[in-house]
């Protein structure tokens, strides 16, 4: 296996480890899609970049994608058994959803943090996604001996604490890391509520790639209604199909669209039958990272529904679409959605939701003005390039 060079050539100034539970498994996959942004904006701006992942039944234990080396280390035997990455709604879900899965989480943690340790010895900075990589991470510090920067997304700040021992553990493994970064201000201030310094807490949002992720022309926009995400229960879903039937009474040519998987699946189908929506409602499954974006570019509007969120890193990819975005007025996506780019809601309220989507839907030259300002604001505040050079800063004050 390659081993990162001690010195400078090739043109690289920086080696930087991320560990990580979520990575994505081939190019274009949608798990975890956003730490693979940012490694590949990484290496963009001469950083190279190791990744250790969680192994899924199938994958090799070492390859690459792009410049980008990773190593899935296998955590139980036999494979086609492991279960942390079963499901695309994260650890929590396969936690309640499979008793074997509490038991693999000490497995993985231990081989997540040897091979952290290994592997992170030729790297400059250890970036954790994560509290649960970055536990990890610090735990092999005593070999690798690089600083660690960890970075939390919302799962790990707003579900796990909820119990006193797991308020207990995410405060002890961020106490070890050197420096935190949540993707919103709302979670910066829970983490701080858990008893961190506030001064080593930094807010960095979840970027998008805006040469990607780009407007269609009008003629390319359909009378769609678009949710993107994972299909558990703090994602609110059901609402939305609650709200649909006021929908269509004013938009009886528009069709709801849902891109994503998980344990609510049926019972969510099962309740689009109750409403006398199925024939409106349209569930697509997990799709790629190319089809999500063809998706927000022909739809009209996104909507994320949650019950609570970290940042809601859909939205930002439907606003550099230029689509503009109805959601939830919870946690970090305040810091994402304004006025001028769509509307916010109360949360689980089916009533309040149909509204905000008949306000973006109803008046055209309103829709012109949040798809322009939606489209502005993504490339003014969430492109990668941008965020990655934050990012790069903190690496350097850590080896400085």
């Amino acid at each position: 296996m390659a081993i990162f060079a001690k010195n400078k050539r090739e043109g690289y100034d920086m080696r930087v480890c991320l560990v990580t539970t979520a990575f994505p498994r081939w190019p274009g996959d949608g798990d975890g899609a956003f730490v693979g942004e940012l490694a590949r904006a990484l290496t963009r701006h001469g950083i190279r970049v190791r990744v250790v992942a969680a192994h899924s039944p199938g994958l090799p234990v070492y390859g690459k994608i792009g410049d980008i080396e990773i190593v899935r280390p296998r955590y139980w035997w036999p494979e086609r058994l492991e279960m942390l990455r079963r499901e695309v709604g994260g650890l929590p879900v396969v936690w309640r959803k499979y008793p074997l899965a509490r038991v693999q989480i000490l497995s993985f943690f231990l081989m997540h943090a040897f091979v952290t340790a290994r592997y992170a010895q030729s790297c400059d900075v250890v970036h954790a996604q994560w509290t649960l990589s970055a536990g990890a991470a610090c735990l092999g510090r005593w070999v690798h001996r690089c600083p660690v920067l960890v970075t939390v997304y919302g799962s790990d700040i707003l579900q796990v604490p909820r119990h006193p021992i797991g308020a207990w553990l995410t405060w002890l493994v961020l106490s070890c890391c050197d420096r935190i970064t949540a993707v919103s201000h709302a979670l910066q201030k829970r983490v701080v509520q858990l008893g961190v310094s506030p001064e080593r807490v930094l807010v960095v949002p979840i970027g998008v790639d805006v040469t990607k992720f780009l407007p269609a022309d009008d003629v390319h926009r359909e009378n769609l209604i678009l949710f993107v995400g994972s299909l558990i229960e703090r994602k609110g879903v059901r609402y939305l199909l609650e709200a649909m039937p006021q929908i269509l009474s004013v938009f009886p040519e528009y069709r709801l669209v849902i891109a994503g998987d998980g344990p609510e699946i049926i019972s969510l189908k099962q309740r689009a039958v109750e409403l006398g929506i199925s024939r409106q409602v349209d569930f697509v499954g997990f799709q790629s990272q190319d089809n999500v974006r063809v998706l927000m570019q022909r739809a009209r509007v996104v909507v994320l529904p949650s019950l609570e969120e970290g940042m809601g890193a859909v939205l930002v990819e439907a606003m550099a679409c230029g689509t503009p975005v109805v959601a939830s007025r919870v946690d970090g996506i305040q810091d994402v959605v304004t006025e001028e780019v769509g509307v916010l809601v109360s949360p689980a309220n089916p009533m309040e939701l149909a509204e905000g989507i008949r306000t973006v839907l109803f008046d055209p030259i309103r829709w012109r003005e949040y798809s322009y300002n939606a489209r502005l604001r993504a490339v003014k505040y969430y492109n990668w390039d941008i965020i990655v050079q934050r990012f790069i800063q903190i690496y350097q004050s850590l080896v400085g």
